[in-house]
């Protein structure tokens, strides 16, 4: 399992990816891959997903829009609630990379949680067949420092399980 750790050098903040790997004389990390240098943008207002986008039934959005196209809305409303402004910063969902405007990777750290190109790559490349209780997803989302409405991520979970409990219904079903 891997994590970001965040280095303080000279008075500014990095951003490393740590694999842990375990020996007979107990755990060990290993840095793995530099992320970036973090920043750290003050949360101003706290908008919901349904006035960001303009919608009155989110319920509807999720279940007639995928997993990236939900995913993308989230990480914006977070970046607009963070009021982090696209000239600077910018989130592209084509190559899933974070980067400031000059090319450099950086890691936005938001909500406890770090938006890079690492954790945005883990949360768009989610496979809801190898999540049966939820939890990985809860995880990737809030390790992106996305902190979704409860109803948004129940609605959005639901969507998933729906789909895997039908195909395991297709996998099971057998005639005599």
């Amino acid at each position: 399992m891997a994590f970001v750790r965040v280095k303080k050098i000279s008075g500014s903040e990095y951003a490393y990816l740590v694999e842990n790997s375990w020996t007979q004389r107990g755990g060990r990390q290993k840095v793995a891959k530099y992320l970036g240098k973090v920043h750290k943008p003050e949360k101003v207002k706290s908008e919901s997903l349904a006035n960001f986008l303009g919608i009155t039934n989110i319920g509807k959005h999720i279940r007639d829009n995928d997993f990236k196209r939900i995913a993308a809305d989230l990480i914006k409303l977070e970046m607009r609630n963070h009021d982090v402004k696209t000239d600077d910063f910018a989130v592209n969902f084509d190559d899933l990379s974070v980067k400031k405007s000059n090319g450099k990777n950086i890691v936005i750290a938001i909500n406890n949680g770090f938006l890079c190109s690492h954790t945005l790559k883990n949360l768009l490349e989610y496979k809801p067949e190898q999540d049966y209780s939820g939890y990985l997803l809860a995880d990737l989302i809030t390790a992106a420092g996305i902190v979704p409405e409860q109803d948004v991520f129940v609605e959005l979970y639901g969507k998933f399980r729906a789909k895997h409990e039908a195909a395991a219904a297709r996998k099971f079903e057998f005639y005599y």
